[in-house]
């Protein structure tokens, strides 16, 4: 291995509290090989294909759809990886946004956050059940409008405890399971694309209920793929996952001063490397994938909804037949492994700023012993995401389409944020830098709200309605902690503080920020849910409308923001430069076994 994740010889000691050595911390760093595995690993799951077969009917034009939202993603991940480089920091995506804003806009980005990684693993549960039900019909009901049957439901929570589990292995053997499937599906998806192009006009012919089966799709033809789908869903879930190495920025192997592989190559460029190189190579995969089922004639109108399709599909690939069809169980599951990962360090960043519970964060439910030795798997983390999976699972009930649509206005939500956050965190960088960064950071915001109003009503308010859902957990569970349950009764984190905020939006900028933040979301889903012709005639004038407001709201953000970071009263993000305060001695461990974390260190 080029680089660990953690270093197994780490454990706690006789006080509770992890011993990190020099040999340890270092074992801790990721290589840009590792960060390359992360980021491809995340991205080409389950949805790239479906979605080429999605743009069959758009013809050229889903060519531009995959070439704008390339763009858009570029843009945004120049965002995320210039403030992961100024910032970095392992669950930045949460952590960044308390020191810039508060804990109201954070708890809003957490919740967002959670629910989006949550449900790409069950979007990923989902495609292996259906690749699954080609072997057992049972998983999946036949005729025109396929659905999930209640043993279906099963086999998806059965994969997402598999995701938990495989979590626990021993991080050194984790990293190595999840780069070998990487590796695997990168290649097999590569090979499967040139095979489309060597099958898609002349040769293969299929059996013949697969022939019929492409022939007819009832469904396909009367639910039509259209722009909306695309925008919303299918094209943008299937760049998701670029950002996951920004989630390790903390881990990230520094400069080699001595001689070795990696001599002069720092955090930032290991981190723009792996988040670019994988973005380029999935956005070449994925147009080359469009181009090959363009024109297909032996596909004919397969749908992507059915279950037979991914025979379909492997049938024309000739001699990739059965790694195409091995790649449909290995792709979706290491990206359900690698969000899995990503989305517990995430949770200890926000379980650290007591922003949630704090025994997720405890060192008995960090730590698990294997053969005498500690590592770190976040066990009580793993739990609790696979019980928000689950009711996910029963609450979609199979459908990809639905639970992609969610997961990509979320993804959405969480990268308008860090543009906010790298304007607000700017004014100490040098000129040209800080007017790049605005641009870069603006733009990305209005394409965001843009796509945000041209998404379907439906896939706008489900994922609306789960980030509302997010966000009165993450501020209601203390109430039930108050109640004296045994789970939540112990150690849970005080909300009191950041509701009593709302009712200072007019002085405190912090509780301005989150106020704000919220009514521009509320004002976004409002303005898609309302008819066509209601407010306006020409659908222009109702693009700029949302180009203004997206505007307003951004410059208040950023506005309340350096006003949050500038207050005496910011405890986040730290005192003023002078006077330097006295040095404050860390404090203890709690009485209850919970690992008390510091504030974050002062902006330079």
């Amino acid at each position: 291995m080029r680089g660990e994740v953690y270093d197994s010889s780490e454990s706690p000691d006789s006080d509770g509290q992890p011993v990190v050595t020099a040999r340890g911390d270092e074992a801790r760093r990721l290589s840009v090989f590792d960060l390359i595995g992360l980021a491809a690993g995340g991205m080409i799951g389950s949805g790239w294909l479906f979605a080429a077969l999605y743009g069959r009917k758009l013809d050229y034009t889903s060519l531009w759809i995959w070439v704008a939202d390339g763009a858009l993603m570029l843009v945004l991940a120049v965002v995320m990886v210039e403030l992961g480089t100024a910032r970095p920091k392992t669950g930045g995506l949460i952590f960044l946004p308390l020191q810039s804003s508060g804990p109201l806009v954070a708890i809003i980005m957490a919740a967002g956050l959670w629910i989006f990684y949550v449900t790409d693993g069950v979007s990923q549960a989902f495609a292996m059940t259906k690749a699954l039900s080609l072997s057992s019909p049972g998983l999946w009901t036949d005729g025109p409008q396929p659905e999930i049957t209640r043993w279906g439901l099963v086999c998806a929570t059965a994969l997402l405890a598999v995701f938990a589990a495989v979590n626990l292995l021993p991080p050194r053997l984790f990293v190595t399971v999840v780069l070998g499937l990487t590796v695997w599906k990168v290649l097999v998806s590569f090979l499967v694309v040139a095979a489309l192009f060597t099958t898609g006009h002349h040769g293969a012919v299929l059996p013949a209920d697969l022939q019929e089966h492409c022939r007819q799709s009832p469904q396909d033809q009367q639910d039509q793929a259209d722009l909306h789908m695309l925008v919303s869903s299918s094209v943008l879930f299937s760049y998701v996952g670029f950002q996951l190495p920004l989630d390790f920025a903390g881990h990230v192997k520094q400069k080699d001063k001595e001689a070795g592989k990696d001599k002069g190559i720092g955090e930032a460029t290991r981190l723009r490397r792996a988040v670019y190189g994988s973005l380029a190579g999935a956005f070449v995969l994925y147009v080359a994938a469009q181009l090959a089922l363009l024109h297909h004639s032996e596909l004919g109108t397969c749908s992507p909804k059915d279950p037979r399709t991914i025979m379909a599909v492997a049938k024309v690939t000739g001699v990739m037949t059965y790694p195409f069809l091995i790649d449909a169980l290995v792709a979706p599951l290491a990206t359900g492994l690698v969000f899995a990962h990503a989305l517990t360090r995430e949770v200890a960043a926000l379980s650290a700023a007591h922003l949630t519970h704090r025994n997720l964060r405890t060192i008995r439910g960090t730590f698990i012993k294997v053969r005498g030795r500690s590592h770190e798997v976040y066990w009580k983390v793993l739990l609790v995401n696979f019980a928000v999976g689950a009711v996910i699972v029963t609450a979609i009930h199979g459908s990809w389409e639905k639970v992609s649509a969610m997961n990509g206005t979320l993804m959405l939500v969480v990268y308008a944020m860090p543009g906010v956050v790298l304007v607000a965190l700017s004014p100490e960088c040098s000129r040209r830098r800080r007017i790049v960064r605005g641009i870069l950071a603006r733009v990305g915001f209005l394409s965001i709200a843009l796509v945000l109003f041209w998404v379907q009503r439906d896939s706008l308010w489900y994922g609306m309605a789960a980030l509302l859902a997010g966000c009165v957990l993450l501020l209601g569970l203390p109430a039930l902690a108050r109640s004296g349950l045994p789970v939540l009764g112990r150690g849970a984190y005080d909300a009191q503080s950041h509701l009593a905020l709302l009712r200072q939006w007019r002085t405190n900028p912090a509780a301005g920020a989150g106020v704000l933040l919220l009514a521009y979301l509320a004002a976004l889903t409002l303005l898609r849910l309302l008819p066509d012709g209601w407010l306006w005639q020409s659908r222009p004038a109702a693009r700029l409308v949302v180009l203004v407001l997206a505007a307003v709201v951004f410059e208040g953000l950023v506005r309340l923001s350096g006003r949050h970071i500038r207050g005496p009263g910011n405890t986040t993000a730290g005192p003023p430069p002078a006077p330097a305060p006295a040095p404050v001695p860390a404090p203890a461990p709690a009485p209850d076994g919970t690992d008390v974390v510091t504030p974050p260190p002062p902006l330079p």
